[in-house]
């Protein structure tokens, strides 16, 4: 039976998720780590078209009570699609090579995620060249243009390095900090943390570094000198800026500087020319009541689950 507003929808009459918050500020989801949570948490759930469908019940429960709570003018979402094929495995092949790629049954979830999304009005990016912290870094970029501040959900520190003044970084869960508390956390600006990286390496992602270099080490070099460019200018005086045992360590970066600039040009996020620099992209559309119904009973999710859901996105809805 077709309530209310899906007789208005069939009218010809828009409906997009209701804007309580005016305020300027763009939220940017970095949407696979939340999908992944709920992949690795929860149960199979079988449904007569999917051998699971527990990622995609976790993760868009999770979004439509994220909406209810911060009900945002403004939220884009960013996916990863480009393990093994990302820019920076041409650069270094081994780049992120301990990393498993996902199981079919997972890119069939992702897949139900961004389609829920887009029948929500929810724009949501993906590349197979770019990586999704690509995507939002460019996102972020372009907001910022415009005098926009950005909160990102992320639970990942790569994404500390696109943290200026009046944004947020938050897990949303016990992890939340702005420019200051990352600055006071690393002991340098957010924005040198590819510097940083440079240094260490990363081995979450298989960045070498460089060899013997740890994170104290890094943070003290960083911390001094700001970046690796000002590193190597001031080689000679590490040593009687910082203590002799620092001799060992100007020794290391001297003979590593070729694979440092290269773990630092892969720590670093790029840009991405073809994505729109507009706020079209950011503000949310046109929400499809008939077509989510229907959209829904394909998954086979439980009929209680799916009224439920289809009542909380009206609750959300405003006539435009």
């Amino acid at each position: 039976m077709d309530t209310i507003l899906t007789k208005i929808q069939k009218l010809g009459i828009s409906l997009r998720l209701y804007n309580k918050n005016k305020k300027d500020g763009v939220y940017i989801m970095d949407t696979t780590g939340f999908i992944l949570k709920y992949w690795f948490a929860m149960p199979a759930i079988k449904t007569k078209n999917y051998q699971s469908i527990s990622a995609f019940l976790g993760f868009c429960t999770f979004f439509l009570n994220l909406l209810k709570k911060i009900k945002p003018k403004y939220i884009v979402c960013a996916f990863d699609e480009s393990l093994g094929s990302c820019f920076r495995n041409k650069i270094f092949p081994d780049y992120k090579k301990n990393r498993e790629k996902a199981p079919q049954e997972l890119k069939i979830q992702f897949k139900l995620c961004r389609g829920f999304l887009n029948l929500l009005g929810i724009n949501n990016l993906a590349s197979k060249k770019y990586e999704a912290d690509d995507i939002i870094n460019t996102l972020s970029i372009n907001t910022r243009k415009i005098g926009l501040s950005n909160t990102i959900f992320t639970n990942d520190k790569d994404l500390f390095q696109i943290i200026y003044k009046n944004d947020i970084w938050w897990n949303l869960n016990d992890r939340k900090f702005n420019y200051n508390d990352l600055k006071n956390k690393l002991r340098f600006s957010p924005q040198n943390l590819p510097d940083f990286l440079g240094l260490m390496g990363d081995l979450v992602d298989n960045i070498p570094g460089a060899p013997g270099i740890g994170e104290k080490t890094a943070s003290v070099l960083i911390s001094k000198y700001k970046n690796i460019e000002n590193v190597f200018n001031n080689i000679d005086l590490i040593p009687s800026d910082l203590g002799a045992k620092y001799q060992r360590y100007a020794k290391i970066i001297t003979e590593n500087e070729e694979m440092i600039r290269l773990s630092k040009h892969l720590s670093t996020l790029a840009y991405i020319d073809s994505i729109e620099n507009n706020d079209g992209l950011i503000e949310r559309g046109r929400v499809h009541l008939n077509k989510i119904d229907d959209f829904l009973l394909q998954t086979g999710m439980n009929p209680g689950q799916k009224k439920s859901w289809i009542s909380q996105i009206e609750n959300l809805c405003e006539i435009v």
